[in-house]
């Protein structure tokens, strides 16, 4: 046993590596339970920032080219925009003060200026920058409690430097940072967006042309109030590539091609389409990812937990119920799915796992074979369990996707935040889509089944799907996205373009 357990220490050193990556192998590296889906998108956004920046510094040809592997740049840290909002407790008291201007603007100074730490303190420069751009301190009072109010999850009891403002224009693009060292944290910037990220590069051509020009503009944005407001308050943060050595690799994606990234990449697509302002539009994004980052789990998941990868294998289902108190077989045959798809995806390791072990194997003989793939096996499992297995659930947790309201157990539902991303995301810039026509893009774009069983030996009943839809287009209806007409047709349609009907 000693002698197993050595040459499996040695397995590791040789590959500078704590365990033999099965999962990654399989579903990429990595994702973690804290980033949810709206931490996925500000780390996207990062990344897109950093790939725009090598761009115009002719480091890369293309922001979403599928040979990306590198950044350049540190992501934008931002840090004395965050001191004004997140640390600068002086503020209100200042504010409400009976003192004079003059004496505000020297108290604040003094604050900010007095600071220990070297990487937020103010410097003369700063100082003489904000005092150019504000007449008076509560002009500058507003301005920083406009942007509080922008802050993702303002209530949620996190250090400073894991708060974001939602990412309205490019200056509000920052990473998560480690207070005391001030690195780039993992917690919450877990890689998760770099593979969204790849899952964009490995998409068609013609869609990644479209992302190139989108995100272009995206990051172009100057001259609007935000931008200006950004930018009155702390000096641009200058970016500076890297040296050769400091560049790091980006995540790992093992698919290079799969269905899904397309659809993916199509709905991002339509959103940045949508003639919205963007906090609008980060919502929706959001929502978007959420759902196929853990459609993709789930569908590596079908298609290892049989044999081999097969693109064509069947594509994950989702039974979802529109929101009931009444118990129906729809809610009975969600629930199970939920644990079927789980069941895959530990098959899918498990069957995975021998192929993979013989890229790493050290072992002399079967006996010392057998053993090392068992001990890594059951690390593999753990590991799988307490990162992956629940991911899925933890992104459709958030955009409204899964529920276990009126039960005690979670199950895919159509909650009225989900739809509403559905419906302007699927209708893009079209105007209207007859309602049976949007119900059947559901299943054929999402393999989200409301009116129809997923296969022929369903349980599920169908005077249950009847009443499922129509409680769809009640909810559709209700939230004034549904018109009724009077040749009997039923019209899904977009609120944000005029004369929809």
């Amino acid at each position: 046993m000693d002698s197993i357990n050595s040459n499996f220490t040695n397995l590791k050193q040789k590959y500078d590596i704590k365990r033999i990556p099965y999962v990654e192998h399989i579903w990429g590296h990595r994702f973690r339970l804290e980033q949810t889906p709206m931490l996925l998108l500000f780390e996207l956004l990062c990344v897109i920032e950093n790939q725009y920046q090598a761009k115009k510094q002719k480091l890369i040809d293309d922001i979403f080219s599928p040979l990306n592997d590198t950044l350049y740049f540190k992501h934008r840290r931002n840090f004395k925009l965050r001191v004004l909002l997140y640390q600068n407790e002086i503020l209100e008291n200042i504010y409400r003060s009976k003192v004079s201007d003059s004496e505000k603007w020297d108290r604040q100074f003094e604050f900010l200026t007095n600071r220990k730490e070297d990487n937020f303190v103010f410097t003369n420069k700063d100082i003489e920058h904000i005092r150019s751009n504000y007449k008076t301190f509560d002009s500058f009072y507003y301005s920083l409690k406009i942007l509080r109010a922008l802050t993702f999850d303002a209530l949620a009891k996190k250090r400073w430097t894991s708060k974001f403002i939602y990412p309205i224009s490019s200056e509000y693009i920052w990473c998560d940072v480690n207070y005391q060292d001030c690195s780039e944290d993992r917690r919450f910037f877990a890689r998760g967006g770099e593979i969204v990220y790849l899952m964009l590069c490995r998409s068609s051509e013609e869609n990644r042309q479209e992302l190139e020009n989108l995100f272009t503009d995206w990051m172009e944005t100057s001259g609007d109030s935000y931008s200006n407001l950004a930018n009155s308050l702390v000096i641009p943060e200058e970016r500076i590539p890297l040296e050769n050595e400091k560049r790091r690799n980006l995540a790992h994606l093992p698919q290079n091609t799969m269905p899904c990234f397309d659809v993916f990449s199509e709905d991002v697509i339509k959103t940045l389409n949508l003639k919205l302002e963007h906090l609008d539009k980060v919502k929706i994004l959001s929502d978007m990812i959420g759902y196929h980052v853990g459609n993709y789990i789930y569908s590596v998941g079908e298609q290892y937990s049989n044999s081999e990868f097969d693109a064509n294998h069947k594509l994950p289902i989702y039974i979802a119920e529109v929101l009931t108190k009444n118990t129906n077989s729809i809610r009975k045959s969600s629930i199970q799915s939920i644990s079927v798809q789980r069941n895959k995806i530990k098959r899918a390791l498990l069957n995975k796992i021998p192929k993979i072990y013989n890229w790493y194997d050290e072992a002399e003989d079967n006996k010392e074979r057998d053993e090392i793939l068992k001990n890594s096996t059951d690390e593999a499992i753990d590991y799988l369990n307490q990162n992956v297995v629940g991911y899925p659930h933890v992104c459709f947790r958030h955009i409204g996707f899964v529920s276990k309201k009126n039960t005690r157990s979670f199950r895919y539902v159509i909650s009225e935040d989900f739809l509403h991303s559905l419906v302007i995301t699927m209708l893009g810039d079209e105007k209207r889509m007859e309602f049976r026509r949007f119900i059947k893009s559901l299943s054929e774009r999402y393999n989200i089944f409301i009116d129809q069983p997923p296969h022929q030996n369903s349980e599920i009943l169908q005077s249950d799907l009847n009443r499922n839809a129509k409680n769809l287009s009640v909810l559709l209806y209700q939230m004034g996205m549904l018109r009724h007409l009077s040749d009997a047709c039923s019209y899904v349609v977009n609120p944000y373009l005029e004369d929809t009907l």
